[in-house]
C-alpha cells in the first residue's frame, strides 16, 4: 500500500468498547474533535460495541454532561453556514434532515436563526456575485445556469424569478 494512502483508509476492524466507562470516554474523545449529533454517536458507538443498552446509558449521560446536544449543533451548523454564506432556508433544512435530526427541531431553529430577509439578501448577493463575472451581454444560457445553480443552492422558483425581474430587468416565460 502506498504511503500517502495509509492515512486515509479507515480501520474496519476497531477495537470494540468494553465497558460504559471506556465507552463514555471514548465518545468524549471523539465529540472533542468534532460535533456530532446523537444518532450519529449512536452509530459510531453501535459499531464499536454489541450493546444497545450500553450506548442507550452513553448517549444518556453524554446529554446529561452537556457533552452532546442537537439543539446546539443545529444552531452552530446554521450559524456556520450563515458566516460562510451560499445558504438558503430549504438548503439548510436538507442538510440538517440528512443528518437524521428530527424535522420539528431543525424547523424550529431555522424559524428562529434565519429570517426570510436574510435569505432574500443572501440570494441578491450571489446574483450579483455571480454577473458581476459575465463577460459580454445577458442571454439565455448565462441565466440559465446561473438560475440552476441557485435552485440546487435551495433558494425557491419564485424568490429567482422576482430576482431576475427586478435586478436584471429580466422576464420570461417560465413555464416552458
Amino acid at each position: 500500500m502506498a504511503k500517502g494512502k495509509q492515512g486515509c483508509m479507515k480501520n474496519k476492524n476497531l477495537p470494540l468498547l468494553e465497558t460504559i466507562e471506556t465507552g463514555f470516554e471514548w465518545a468524549v474523545k471523539t465529540l472533542a474533535h468534532r460535533p456530532l449529533t446523537s444518532k450519529a454517536i449512536e452509530k459510531k458507538l453501535l459499531s464499536r460495541t454489541n450493546n444497545a443498552s450500553e450506548v442507550t446509558s452513553i448517549i444518556n449521560r453524554l446529554a446529561v454532561c452537556g457533552y452532546l446536544d442537537d439543539r446546539k449543533f443545529v444552531e452552530s451548523f446554521i450559524s456556520t453556514r450563515i458566516r460562510r454564506g451560499s445558504y438558503s432556508r430549504q438548503k439548510l433544512k436538507r442538510e440538517l434532515i440528512a443528518r437524521q435530526l428530527p424535522e420539528k427541531l431543525v424547523n424550529e431553529m431555522i424559524e428562529k436563526l434565519v429570517r426570510p430577509e436574510q435569505e432574500l439578501a443572501q440570494l441578491s448577493t450571489i446574483i450579483k456575485r455571480k454577473t458581476k463575472a459575465w463577460s459580454g451581454p445577458v442571454d439565455e444560457k448565462k441565466l440559465g445556469k446561473l438560475y440552476n445553480y441557485l435552485l440546487r443552492l435551495g433558494f425557491s422558483e419564485e424568490a429567482i424569478r422576482n430576482h431576475f425581474q427586478d435586478s436584471l430587468n429580466y422576464c420570461r416565460d417560465w413555464e416552458n
